[in-house]
């Protein structure tokens, strides 16, 4: 075998091919894999993957520390995106980079606008409590609502100072009276008073005049309703002895015209009208067993009752006193018997929905619905469109009476336990959804609640504390 020359030391012990001197182990040339080529087989080909892949994930990760901050530098300014609303669905897949910014800004506007959260009414609260020296039967504003007055069962009416609550005046009435009605040009009427109907002008009351100035007695006796409709106003009376409903004119409220009816009459309800305001006369049937009646009269019609029309399907209608709604051509009645609530309309077929047992209460509601409060205990919430029970409110006691405030979207309920009861609280219902907003203490046997024609005030006569509690509301 032939020698080579060792190019270090200069020894010829290198034999061909060999790549390092024996003599001063030298390297003669570079190492060289066998064959110059590399031969992987298929495990190799996924080791080699692997091996590269660690290598980006690791890259990757890098990049992405980098990008973060944690590896010095200066941090990124990134744009969070919005917050999950609350009960969405799980995420999806995250998309590329491409589509998630564009996502990005098309969804930064409605991040910044959260959805509405429905917005509590001003919750009453109690600003003072009046003590009285007899029960309270019924308590009434005054138009300038400094004053309110009080009906109490010895048979007087008592004016009182709103803030101090010191009595301004007392009259003695010709009988002892159920209830107050408001009407225009300062004038109250006491009804249930047997031997005629009350009418008293404040104005010459509070001056001091005497009695005859201010305190007239109408010839309707036993009277359980007064109203007064129309433009100019007309004053109709409805009275317990033999079923007479009689419209008053003049300056001496003498009867201009009665209609006697079959059956009782249980009271009035005004039904605006953009051809002129029409007035509801709710009618009990003659027996158990026959069915109530709605009659429908022009108040200032000549004759009086002249033209009229009548609807049988209800067995006891009743209405509640609401604040009268300018764009509204409806009534809203209620059957005690079958637990109905119904929209009245001239012209349109009544609507008919079901409510809570035992109605003593019912109101129109914004968007098409009304609120009942039954006997049970409950607030119902219903839909007159759909003419369904939509919601119930435990009301916590057995109302005695409710009110609805001037903007429709209050009301308030008096937990007295019916005439003499010895409930001692005042709920305030309003909100969406429907709820209690507060709970007040406003005297042993809350019994009647009225509210201020602003909205802002209320008044809850308590029968057994002999207290008229005074409501306030920002």
């Amino acid at each position: 075998m032939s020698k080579t020359k060792c190019p270090k030391c200069g020894s010829l012990s290198i034999r061909q091919g060999a790549t390092k001197c024996p003599a001063c182990r030298a390297w003669v040339s570079s190492p060289k894999l066998a064959g110059s080529r590399v031969q992987l087989g298929a495990l190799g080909l996924v080791l080699l993957a692997a091996g590269l892949g660690g290598f980006g994930m690791l890259a990757g990760g890098a990049a992405v520390l980098a990008s973060q901050g944690r590896l010095g530098g200066p941090r990124a300014p990134v744009s969070a995106p919005p917050p999950a609303l609350p009960g969405s669905a799980a995420a999806p897949p995250a998309p590329s980079a491409s589509a998630a910014s564009s996502a990005l800004a098309s969804a930064a506007p409605a991040a910044d606008t959260p959805p509405p959260s429905p917005e509590a009414p001003a919750a009453f609260a109690v600003a003072s409590t009046i003590r009285l020296d007899a029960p309270p039967v019924d308590v009434a504003f005054a138009d300038d609502e400094a004053m309110f007055f009080v009906l109490c069962e010895d048979g007087t009416l008592r004016a009182h100072a709103l803030d101090s609550g010191a009595e301004k005046a007392r009259a003695r009435l010709p009988g002892k009276g159920t209830a107050l009605r408001r009407l225009p040009a300062g004038r109250l009427a006491v009804l249930g008073v047997s031997t005629g109907l009350p009418l008293v002008h404040t104005a010459p009351w509070l001056s001091g005049a005497a009695p005859s100035a201010y305190l007239k007695k109408v010839d309707v006796k036993g009277a359980l309703d007064i109203t007064a409709i129309g433009d100019p106003p007309v004053l109709v009376a409805a009275s317990t002895q033999g079923s007479r409903v009689v419209r008053l004119a003049g300056t001496d409220l003498a009867p201009d015209g009665e209609i006697l009816f079959p059956a009782p009459i249980r009271g009035f309800s005004p039904l605006p009208s953009s051809a002129g305001d029409r007035l509801l006369v709710l009618l009990d049937g003659r027996t158990p067993t026959e069915s109530g009646s709605v009659v429908v009269l022009d108040p200032a019609a000549k004759p009086f009752g002249g033209a009229r029309a009548a609807w049988s399907s209800l067995l006891e209608p009743r209405a509640s006193a609401a604040p009268r709604v300018a764009s509204s051509e409806r009534a809203l009645l209620f059957d005690r018997a079958t637990a109905k609530v119904v929209g009245f309309s001239v012209g349109a077929e009544p609507r008919l929905a079901p409510a809570g047992p035992q109605p003593i209460a019912a109101f129109p509601w914004p968007e098409d619905r009304a609120v009942v409060i039954g006997v049970a205990g409950e607030g119902t919430l219903v839909s007159l469109e759909r003419r369904e029970v939509l919601a119930t409110v435990a009301l916590g006691g057995v109302p005695s009476s409710a009110a609805l405030s001037p903007e429709g979207r209050t009301i308030l309920v008096a937990l007295g336990g019916g005439p003499r009861g010895k409930g001692a609280t005042t709920v305030v219902l309003g909100g969406e959804p429907l709820r209690i907003v507060s709970t007040l203490q406003t005297g042993e046997g809350s019994h009647v609640v009225s509210v201020a024609p602003r909205g802002r005030l209320a008044l809850v006569a308590a029968t057994s504390a002999r207290a008229v509690a005074v409501l306030r509301r920002p």
